[in-house]
């Protein structure tokens, strides 16, 4: 099975990433392989209000979240157009931007991006991990995967846990982050009409 996935992630406070990757799985054996990447810098207006975000009241952090998410989105249909991936990418992995320190809940509505580019979106990694107890740390899939280079690290691990969490196999391991048990993370926006 192939799963064609367009992983967009924070770098900070001021970068913006894209990337297509390309996952195959032949029986519990996983490959994939990074087509395209791209860096993005958000202008000086984003990053002040993303470096303020943690100390909005909440309507207006759910204002910004809502904004961000549609940043998001636009930012994923210029990466897909500057590359020529129309009509290739099935899956977006949108993980956002963690503002609190507890990493849960990320800024950047997942919603804003399905609707914006049309297709389905996974986001919200950690809160499931986080009602169950977890650290919400970082998923490593060392296990599952070949070797991944520092370089690529975070955007093949971001689009990984979104196809895993596509195939509604568990992506967040108590293991790793100490929550009650395993579970499946994110949320899935559909980003087409049914």
């Amino acid at each position: 099975m192939v799963y064609r996935v367009a992983g967009i992630l924070n770098k900070n406070n001021e970068q913006v990433q894209a990337g297509f990757i390309q996952f195959e799985v032949t029986g519990k054996t996983w490959a994939y392989e990074l087509r395209a990447k791209r860096d993005y810098t958000l202008n000086d207006e984003w990053k002040q209000q993303l470096s303020n975000a943690s100390a909005l009241p909440a309507d207006a952090y759910l204002q910004l979240h809502a904004a961000y998410g549609k940043l998001l989105g636009n930012y994923a249909l210029q990466f897909i157009t500057q590359e020529e991936l129309q009509y290739q990418v099935q899956l977006i992995a949108s993980p956002g931007l963690h503002v609190f320190q507890n990493n849960a809940y990320a800024l950047g509505d997942g919603a804003a991006v399905a609707a914006i580019t049309g297709i389905n979106t996974v986001s919200d990694y950690k809160t499931m991990d986080a009602a169950l107890g977890g650290t919400n740390q970082t998923i490593a899939f060392e296990h599952l995967l070949p070797v991944i280079t520092a370089n690529e690290f975070d955007l093949i691990c971001t689009a990984f846990f979104a196809v895993l969490r596509w195939r509604e196999e568990n992506n967040m391991m108590r293991t790793q982050t100490g929550a009650l048990r395993n579970s499946i993370g994110g949320a899935v926006w559909i980003g087409q009409e049914w």
